[in-house]
């Protein structure tokens, strides 16, 4: 099975991103988390924070048979009232594939050829870390805006992320 030739310099940038921070571990807190994400769609999340507040994500997941992947940046905010929780918001930027003969997205009858989307997303959302441990769960909102004439809005992209933090 051939691979989208995107993620392989997605994959090196991210990867160059994350090992040019230097650790700051305090009590509480942990640097990177890795988890599954599912809901309009299926995929993983990798989440590096760079400050105590500010977090780098980049999310792949499969939607109407195809592959997307996001890279954004998101500030987390304290709940003060609810122990454990955060709120957080950012945004970045997306592409997705899809390629013939499995094509389905939404805006074509059949595919019949391999389609691109790149965008700009935004990102809303809330998490929890479950008490003394390193288990976090959040919902978000992310919706995205296509370069690309046909597609343009879409602003149906919600799910539940269960990460670990290390």
């Amino acid at each position: 099975m051939k691979k989208p030739k995107i993620f392989v310099p997605a994959a090196l940038f991210v990867l160059l991103l994350f090992g040019s921070f230097r650790a700051e571990a305090q009590q509480g807190y942990y640097n990177t988390m890795v988890g599954v994400r599912a809901g309009t769609s299926l995929g993983g999340s990798v989440k590096r924070f760079v400050t105590d507040h500010s977090a780098v994500e980049l999310m792949v997941f499969n939607r109407w048979k195809g592959w997307n992947a996001a890279l954004l940046y998101e500030r987390h905010m304290d709940i003060r009232e609810f122990r454990g929780m955060e709120w957080y918001i950012g945004g970045g930027a997306h592409y997705g594939i899809w390629k013939e003969p499995k094509a389905e997205p939404p805006w074509v009858y059949k595919g019949t050829e391999d389609y691109k989307a790149y965008g700009i997303d935004f990102i809303v959302g809330l998490e929890y870390n479950f008490y003394n441990t390193n288990i976090y769960l959040s919902l978000d909102w992310k919706p995205a805006y296509n370069f690309v004439d046909f597609t343009k809005l879409w602003g149906d992209e919600a799910s539940f992320t269960l990460r670990y933090s290390f």
